[in-house]
């Protein structure tokens, strides 16, 4: 039995029963991962322009001359990634429930020049994710406690001592009571994958406010954050004025997205946007348009853009992307120009190309493969990690 399990046990007192069941990935059954970028269809039957030009127009060219600018304004860039592993099956009390475990990653690259791209900083979590029920006496001290003897348990083994590892936090899913069933325990699977999610969207919306607290997002430094911005208060482990605070560090911030579900929101004329954004010329963008978040009620403007001239398209989406910007005030539009700089200037982040590095390339911008490949670079081998177990 490994140090943590055995740790577990043996600090329980006999209130843990863990069950030595197989330790797997989490990250190589799609039916085990999570996508957040996917949301629900918007229900507005037309969708206004987020943009300043009000012009009743599907698609906007992007020229030639503002593509070539020489000066970039994306200064930074930023990825979050995690691994997930089911580490055992844990009895409390008459219930049996899912042990998680996971490495997260938030990385952010700062290019200083053409010539010059650097680490930033690097948000390097180990967690744990068990159920609320694992703290059986509600003790707001638990957490801190657990976790400081816990490390000082796995000190002991050699090679954590070498490397310094350790385990920062312990995240309690929800239980809500539930039955023992399979789908009951599919449930509670999904919650504790969900739990280690929410603290890697977190860690990045932390990285985002140190940037802001440095004073180093401005109108010619803008960060590019790889997916989604549409963060939902309902997965985050934050607390409402934490999250209140962090979102509005994002007036420079810009997600770009490789998958995303094309019939999210309609256009101006009430048709869904799929068909506009498949017939997308190169450099070509739809009308930005403002969507609300069901999640928490923001408001984004969102466009797509085809970022290659590419003749080896697996579909009609391979080389578009999906842009979103947060409106910080009800009614609020981008500037048409902002935009349209925006997009150029995303167009050229696609070169060099990754191919043959990365089967996402068509959909890909270089600076945020380099910096995917950075925060890959920093993991725990998957070995190590499960021999602590």
């Amino acid at each position: 039995m490994g140090k943590v399990i055995q740790f577990i046990q043996d600090s329980g007192e006999g209130r843990y029963t863990c069950f030595k069941t197989q330790k797997v990935s989490l990250d190589t059954s799609v039916s085990d991962v999570l996508t957040y970028d996917d949301k629900t269809s918007s229900h507005a039957k037309k969708s206004s322009f987020a943009e300043s030009d009000d012009r009743r127009v599907h698609t906007v060219r992007i020229g030639d001359k503002l593509i070539n600018r020489y000066r970039p304004i994306f200064s930074f860039f930023l990825d979050g990634s995690r691994h997930i592993y089911k580490i055992d099956d844990i009895a409390i009390g008459k219930k049996i429930y899912p042990f998680l475990a996971g490495q997260i990653i938030v990385g952010c690259c700062q290019r200083k020049s053409r010539d010059e791209f650097r680490k930033y900083a690097i948000r390097h979590q180990l967690v744990l994710s068990l159920p609320e029920d694992f703290n059986t006496d509600d003790d707001p001290y638990f957490k801190p406690y657990f976790l400081n003897e816990l490390n000082k348990e796995i000190a002991k083994l050699k090679f954590v001592k070498e490397r310094n590892i350790s385990f920062s936090n312990l995240i309690l899913y929800k239980t809500d009571g539930g039955d023992a069933s399979e789908s009951e325990k599919d449930k509670l699977k999904n919650r504790g994958v969900a739990a280690i999610q929410s603290e890697m969207t977190d860690d990045e919306q932390r990285l985002v406010a140190q940037l802001c607290a440095e004073n180093l997002l401005d109108d010619e430094n803008f960060l590019l954050k790889d997916g989604s911005i549409e963060y939902n208060p309902r997965f985050s482990n934050l607390s409402d004025a934490e999250w209140e605070l962090m979102r509005s560090n994002y007036e420079h911030v810009v997600g770009v997205s490789k998958a995303f579900d094309p019939d999210l929101i309609p256009n101006f004329e009430g048709n869904r946007l799929s068909r506009t954004i498949c017939e997308l010329k190169p450099f070509e963008r739809t009308k930005a348009y403002r969507y609300k978040s069901e999640h928490s009620g923001r408001e984004y403007a969102i466009w797509y853009l085809r970022i290659r001239n590419s003749n080896f398209r697996e579909t009609n989406f391979s080389d578009v992307v999906k842009i979103e910007m947060v409106l910080n005030n009800e009614g609020d539009v981008l500037p048409t120009e902002k935009i349209d700089t925006i997009s150029a200037n995303i167009i050229q982040e696609a070169f060099p190309v990754c191919y043959g590095k990365d089967s996402r390339w068509a959909n890909h911008l270089y600076p945020v493969f380099l910096t995917e490949c950075f925060c890959k670079a920093n993991y725990i081998h998957g070995d190590i990690f499960i021999n602590l177990f």
